[in-house]
């Protein structure tokens, strides 16, 4: 399968283009980038000619006809090569944020619904290791569950967006946000508490899941380093934890593991230091499950752009409440 990437920055040479690496029968076509120097640095990295290189994605999509597009430029061109990509027929992956707003989303999934295209979304983190082996062990019985997932940026404006609170939501708390709506489903209430001040960004948010769990994001841009730690009950007597989305420990009421003795234990598991790190990451998880759903046809899979809906929607309403608080407090 020919692969041609728009957009040769960090994402796409650091995580992306060797996660493509990985995966058997995948080839990159072709790499567009608007900058001249990266094109030069892609050219000299694949020692492709001119014939592969190029600064217009629309030309590169004409010209090449590859069997996908991966999108990984600056993300305020995002939503519009994906709706060029989209209207030519060619499926198209989409980094994170794949759009500016819930309605540009909205739009995105329903042309590939009537063009019948398949596309996805880097959300990596559906597709993570820890993710994978937590689905495994709650399965449909989740309860309740918390993520305190913390950041130290941004703490300006990013993008094309107006507002710090904006742009935190659309590059860290979606992340934490779609995991928790991946782990447990659609959101039925959600309610925030809010002590965002300026530039400083710090809300917690209260969701109902409409399958009855219950869930807390926890979550500011104040830390010194990234932290993503999550705490599932289950309802078989399951308490499961992650650290940093790098290890597991599962303890069970009333388990013990030597004969007599009252002391709780649990188990722990951690990813093989010989894995891959981008499937340990999920970056190879996200791409295979959307090549695979070109391959087949599915326009459902789990990268689909549609999945990401509820997700937005979410977003609006933290964005919303937490505006609606901050005017309450001023």
């Amino acid at each position: 399968m020919k692969i041609a990437f728009i957009g040769f920055g960090a994402q796409a040479r650091e995580n992306l283009i060797p996660a493509c690496s990985t995966l058997f029968g995948v080839e990159i076509a072709a790499i567009c980038d608007s900058d001249p120097v990266k094109c030069m640095e892609a050219a000299a990295l694949f020692n492709f000619d001119q014939s592969r290189i190029f600064n217009d994605h629309r030309e590169m999509m004409d010209n090449c006809k590859p069997d996908a597009v991966i999108v990984a430029c600056y993300p305020t061109e995002h939503y519009r090569i994906a709706c060029d990509a989209i209207e030519r027929g060619i499926p198209v992956f989409v980094e994170k944020p794949v759009a500016s707003t819930s309605q540009q989303v909205i739009h995105l999934a329903e042309l590939a619904e009537r063009k019948g295209v398949v596309t996805g979304t880097g959300m990596n983190f559906r597709f993570a290791e820890v993710t994978e082996r937590i689905k495994q062990i709650a399965g449909d019985n989740v309860q309740m569950i918390s993520l305190r997932q913390m950041a130290n940026k941004p703490v300006g404006t990013l993008w094309d967006y107006d507002s710090v609170l904006r742009s935190f939501l659309h590059a860290q708390t979606i992340h934490g946000l779609d995991l928790l709506i991946h782990l447990c489903g659609p959101v039925k209430r959600l309610s925030v508490a809010n002590n965002s001040h300026g530039e400083k960004i710090m809300f917690s948010a209260l969701m109902e899941f409409a399958g009855g769990a219950h869930g807390t994001l926890i979550t500011s841009n104040m830390s010194p380093h990234f932290t993503f730690d999550l705490d599932v009950l289950a309802q078989d007597k399951l308490h499961i934890k992650s650290t940093s989305l790098n290890t597991i420990s599962v303890a069970e009421v009333d388990k013990t593991y030597i004969q007599g003795e009252n002391k709780r234990w649990c188990d722990i598991w951690a990813a093989s230091p010989l894995s891959s790190g981008y499937s340990r990451a999920g970056y190879a998880g996200e791409l295979l499950d959307f090549i695979s759903a070109i391959q087949s046809g599915d326009r459902d899979s789990q990268t689909a752009i549609s999945t990401l809906i509820e997700t937005y929607r979410c977003m609006d309403a933290i964005e919303k409440q937490c505006c609606q608080l901050l005017a309450v407090n001023y």
